[in-house]
């Protein structure tokens, strides 16, 4: 059940960031709902599983709706892994803590893809992509994070999303 509501969100989250969210776009930007997703499991799940989910969402956003296959791979991985190695210091309980993590999550992936982007030779107005388009989206992001933590929370840590216990 728990890969059937993850395979549920991803496939959800890419066909609402693709066509809904379109029409919902605040101060010019939608909310990235993959990298929401991505950072809430790597609060939970620690550094490598973060990682793993980094790159499955990456990899399903770099084929279904980016230009450049790897881009989004690298920078979701990225981001869950750093936001992974603070598992153990965050406490979960708080929702402000997903908000504040997002919002300087979705400045690290911003600034990763227009870093590498730069790398390979698109060229990007720095200060216009910061200022148009990463501080809306980390609001934006933290913003809905407080929408979403409650359930996420609870399926977490008593539903179907709650870490396979070894035997």
């Amino acid at each position: 059940m728990r890969y059937l509501i993850i395979a549920l969100s991803l496939f959800g989250s890419l066909v609402l960031e693709s066509t809904l969210l379109e029409e919902l776009k605040v101060a010019g930007v939608k909310p990235d709902l993959l990298l929401i997703f991505v950072v809430f499991w790597a609060l939970f799940h620690g550094k490598v599983n973060g990682a793993k989910m980094g790159f499955i969402f990456g990899l399903a956003e770099d084929l279904f709706v980016s230009k450049f296959i790897g881009l989004n791979i690298l920078c979701k991985m990225t981001v869950g892994y750093l936001v992974g190695m603070m598992e153990r210091k965050f406490f979960k309980e708080n929702f402000l803590v997903p908000a504040f993590t997002l919002f300087f999550a979705t400045f690290v992936n911003n600034f990763l893809y227009m870093i590498i982007l730069q790398i390979t030779g698109v060229d990007y107005a720095i200060g216009a992509f910061i200022w148009d388009t990463t501080i809306p989206t980390a609001i934006y992001n933290a913003s809905l994070s407080v929408l979403f933590y409650g359930k996420f929370y609870e399926s977490t840590t008593k539903g179907y999303l709650r870490p396979e216990r070894r035997r």
